[in-house]
């Protein structure tokens, strides 16, 4: 009796087999997308059926080595295999995935795949090839043993898919970096998720040049170290960025994120420099423009803490033919659009001297019937939608705008402050100051423009308790005029005990 129970279990397992190893038809699928890190892996899965084969269950599972499960869902949608995660995985074991569906009677293979998680080694980078190489492992953990020269070195970040390892420089610099163009995420760490990157110095990196930016059409994100950090988990601390500059323009649509270190941050930037460095942006068309002397967009949960910057800023607006369009533009000596309002005081400690200029001729088309305009500029942020705690600016500010004969149909209404073009939250602030020993601000508008402007805060929205002050030599000219006696702000005559600050008074006592 034995013997036949075991036969029929060999029979039976047998037919399983040969059953899923039946021809799968008009039905495929393919795996795109595969990111590994430490311990997880994420993939998408394109499943085409068109001949409506599939009759019966789809199972996607993960074996270990032993070729146990470790993992195994029931597809009830092909959109559940989008971005697919499966965490809680072990670095030194290599996997198996396969992805079964049930045709007809049978059940058949349609993916199988051996899958090695990313390495947890440390590697030590030593030469520009070993850093290049870090493409074939964005969630390795990398030391810096030395200064690198890329001068001879043609570059392209390893990272325009998410960085998710540690790369500690170790007080060395990466120097003389040149992009030859401008992708989506562009810098030299480019597309950063839960990555950090520490103790190191980015000296001469070049993003274009004055006699030839570099274009972009579509979407794009634009910084020295990073171009993005997705996620809170990503943090860019203790570094440098020297002798660099960003020449780039624009005709996308839709967005440009651009500052000295990251154009958009959702993580954590912290405890870094920035020195002779330029920003210049240029754009032709109506997509929105964040553009800071640090960081283009900061994300809702985002932090920027203890950073000093000598950042000089450069927007141009040179529309080509818009027509009945809207446009959104925030510029600022720090921030462009300051957004990261679900953390109290998650902007603090900074020290801005660079300066920031403004140039506009949005090249508005003859026909146009309607379009609003709105300009933030700010010498700690364009707007701010949450709280900045402890904060100096010291640069000039400067703002110059073409009339144009086809916009009286347009709304123009400009936001130019000393500090902020515009502070709108509900978080209290306190030591922030426009320190201004040579520093101006120079303004000129044709007279169709609706210009709100202060050596402060140009558009204040806040009830909440806040401390906007100003020290040095007044300046406001606007078209020419001085009208620092119409401007009502606080004036400070000494800078001591004004900031709580060490920080900053370590900076003033220099």
């Amino acid at each position: 009796m034995k013997r036949i129970v075991t036969l029929v279990a060999i029979l039976l397992f047998s037919f399983i087999l040969v059953a899923c190893q039946t021809d799968a038809g008009e039905v495929t699928a393919n795996m795109t997308g595969l990111d590994v890190e430490l311990t997880s892996m994420t993939f998408t899965i394109e499943i085409s059926d068109p001949e409506e084969e599939i009759t019966g269950a789809i199972t996607l599972t993960l074996y270990d080595d032993e070729d146990k499960v470790v993992h195994t869902k029931d597809i009830s949608d092909f959109a559940e295999l989008v971005d697919y995660q499966i965490a809680g995985l072990k670095n030194e074991v290599v996997y198996t995935l396969k992805l079964f569906a049930t045709i007809g009677r049978n059940v058949v293979t349609l993916i199988e795949r051996d899958i090695n998680l990313a390495s947890a080694e440390t590697v030590h980078i030593t030469t520009p090839e070993e850093f290049l190489a870090m493409v074939n492992n964005r969630a390795g953990n990398y030391v810096l043993d030395n200064d690198i020269d890329f001068a001879s070195t043609t570059f392209s970040s390893p990272f325009s898919s998410p960085f998710s390892g540690t790369f500690d420089g170790q007080g060395f610099a990466l120097k003389n970096i040149t992009f030859d163009k401008v992708l989506q995420y562009t810098g030299v760490f480019g597309y950063v998720s839960s990555g950090t990157i520490k103790n190191v110095i980015f000296d001469n990196v070049t993003i274009g040049t004055a006699e030839t930016p570099l274009a972009m059409t579509t979407s794009s994100r634009v910084g020295i170290v990073a171009g993005y950090i997705a996620s809170t988990t990503g943090t860019i601390e203790n570094v440098s960025v020297i002798n660099s500059s960003i020449y780039y323009t624009t005709s996308s649509t839709v967005q440009a994120y651009v500052g000295s270190i990251v154009g958009e941050s959702r993580g954590v930037v912290k405890s870094s420099d920035i020195d002779q460095t330029n920003v210049y942006v240029k754009s032709t068309s109506y997509g929105r423009i964040r553009v800071g002397g640090v960081i283009g967009l900061l994300g809702e949960d985002a932090q920027l803490k203890e950073i000093e910057s000598n950042a000089n800023v450069h927007v141009e607006i040179a529309g080509a033919s818009l027509k009945d369009r809207n446009l959104n533009i925030n510029v600022g000596g720090v921030i462009g659009y300051h957004n990261a309002r679900n953390i109290n005081l998650s902007v603090e400690n900074l020290v801005a001297t660079g300066n920031v200029d403004v140039d506009l001729d949005f090249g508005t088309a003859e026909g146009t019937t309607e379009g609003s305009y709105a300009i933030y500029v700010g010498g700690i942020a364009g707007i701010a939608y949450s709280n900045v705690n402890q904060a100096l600016y010291s640069g000039s500010i400067t703002v110059d705008h073409v009339k144009n004969d086809f916009e009286a149909e347009v709304s123009k209404s400009f936001f130019v402050g000393g500090l902020y073009g515009a502070y709108i939250t509900s978080k209290a602030s306190a030591g922030n100051l426009r320190y201004s020993e040579t520093a101006t601000l120079n303004i000129h508008v044709s007279d169709d423009v609706d210009l709100t402007a202060s050596q402060l805060v140009a558009n204040l929205g806040s009830s909440a308790e806040n401390v906007f002050s100003y020290f040095g030599d007044l300046s406001l000219m606007i078209n020419d005029v001085d009208e620092t006696a119409n401007d009502t702000i606080d004036v400070i005559l000494t800078t001591d005990e004004f900031f709580d600050s060490e920080f900053i008074n370590a900076w003033l006592a220099e």
